[in-house]
């Protein structure tokens, strides 16, 4: 197995090789994942919209048998967000939008936490839409109490 190193997690993603993914995500999913969320902090690096794409395949594909992980990945997002520390987590509601898209049925209670952390800190606001818009893709019947409040914010950024 090749040694799990926020470069080679890069390269995997960058190749679009999920298998390669998954295996290093089999051999250790804490290792694998604090990498990804490393890369996922940059909203503007080409990567960042296929590491969503790789948090929520590694999901839908080990949920069942890792609840209580994906619960701990949404929750580390969600204490980042209301963190005072000098780190700005800008990605993590897209983060939390990966995981819940993921297994709908089993996060989709997440959705309004992350709606609520977001919503008013414009910090967080055009990860919140782009959350939004990854869980509605996968469940529209789970995002649909939040599409009006989601619309009007933006229109706002849009502004």
């Amino acid at each position: 197995m090749a040694t799990i190193t926020k470069r080679v997690i890069r390269e995997l993603v960058g190749e679009n090789d999920i298998e390669g993914l998954s295996r290093l995500f089999e051999e250790d999913p804490s290792q694998v994942r604090r990498y990804l969320v490393r890369l996922a902090f940059d909203p503007d690096d080409p990567i960042h919209e296929p590491l969503l794409d790789a948090i929520t395949f590694l999901c839908k594909r080990t949920s069942a048998e890792l609840d209580e992980f994906w619960r701990e990945t949404i929750r580390r997002q969600l204490w980042s967000m209301n963190e005072e520390g000098a780190n700005i987590p800008w990605s993590a509601p897209e983060l939390i939008g990966a995981v819940i898209a993921g297994d709908p049925k089993r996060f989709g209670m997440y959705f309004s936490f992350n709606f609520e952390a977001a919503k008013d800190e414009p910090t967080f606001q055009p990860s919140l839409v782009r959350a939004y818009d990854r869980v509605a893709a996968a469940d529209a019947e789970l995002a649909a109490s939040f599409s009006e409040p989601i619309e009007r914010l933006r229109a706002s950024l849009a502004g």
